[in-house]
């Protein structure tokens, strides 16, 4: 019964470091490039997600910043792209369960 159990709590901690890794890594990576890709192109380059040449402290943290490059360009540090990843993503999800209720 030992080995079985010990095989319960192996998988445990595996499923539990996997949901781990997907949320603290692979979905805030994801975010970004998102926020990167779309962005760029639905502004057709007038907004960029990049690091900022010059950092200012906005709120409790220095990374949430968005500045204007000399050729007039906005750019948004890359938590913010995170963010704005984010909220895209939740609003194709919104979509996609809006049709799907009125499709019924």
């Amino acid at each position: 019964m030992d080995i079985v159990g010990g095989l319960i709590v192996s998988i445990f901690e595996l499923v539990v470091w996997l949901l781990w890794w997907v949320v603290f890594d692979a979905l805030p990576t994801i975010f970004y490039f998102t926020a990167l890709a779309l962005l760029f192109a639905v502004t057709l380059g007038k907004v960029r997600v990049e690091f900022p040449k010059t950092t200012t402290r906005i709120g409790w943290t220095g990374f949430l910043q968005i500045t204007r490059s000399s050729e007039g360009r906005v750019v948004l540090s890359p938590a913010l792209g995170v963010i704005v990843g984010l909220v895209i993503w939740a609003i194709v999800a919104s979509a996609v369960v809006i049709v799907h209720a009125y499709q019924a």
